[in-house]
């Protein structure tokens, strides 16, 4: 019987970074776009409103006010400088009913790299809920939100990646056919935004 391959596999994740260092060059993981997690700081952008009723309905759905604890936007997995674009790897514990509610009140305007409504499908199908703590959920959805309104602010794509998409960590960095793969699966992305802009 074939063991199931873990979607926390640490090794698809190096996996990924070196095929995106391979192909593009400079690629830095783990990094920070300077930019502040709470709703306030972006009370000057013309997205605010659309924010505001995000981070309400959040608030509203349990009833956890409270649940950004950071000042700044938590990390990002991968940022590729050339040419520009965030990847995200979003295993299960971002398919949540909080992720639904924030997904189904973006705005026409913020165009993404990912179709939304597949991603509000795999929120209802998968529903998954991480109390720990217990504002868990909202927390993550948020900061969800966040990274998806930044392209306005930075101009920058970003694509959004599937643990089970691939076995990533299968992938060879070093093989032709492995590199055409990855690269028209990041493509692939960039196409949809472009086509839905």
């Amino acid at each position: 019987m074939a063991v199931k391959h873990s979607e926390r596999c640490k090794e698809c994740k190096r996996r990924i970074f070196e095929l995106l260092t391979k192909i593009y060059g400079v690629v830095e993981e783990n990094h920070n776009l300077n930019l502040p997690s709470e709703l306030e700081n972006y009370r000057e952008y013309d997205f605010y409103d659309n924010l505001k009723t995000i981070y309400i309905k959040l608030q509203n759905h349990r009833g956890f006010k409270q649940f950004v604890r950071t000042k700044k936007l938590p990390n990002v997995d991968y940022y590729v400088i050339n040419p520009a674009y965030i990847v995200e790897f979003d295993e299960s514990q971002h398919f949540t009913t909080p992720r639904a509610i924030a997904l189904e009140n973006y705005p026409a305007k913020l165009k993404l790299a990912y179709d939304k409504d597949i991603w509000i499908n795999r929120c209802q199908a998968l529903n998954r809920k991480d109390n720990d703590p217990p504002y868990r959920d909202e927390q993550r959805a948020w900061y969800d939100t966040l990274r998806d309104f930044s392209t306005l602010i930075l101009n920058i794509p970003i694509i959004r990646l599937l643990p089970d998409e691939c076995v990533w960590c299968e992938l060879d960095p070093e093989t032709d056919d492995d590199i055409e793969y990855f690269k028209s699966h990041i493509q692939k992305n960039l196409d949809f935004l472009l086509e839905n802009s």
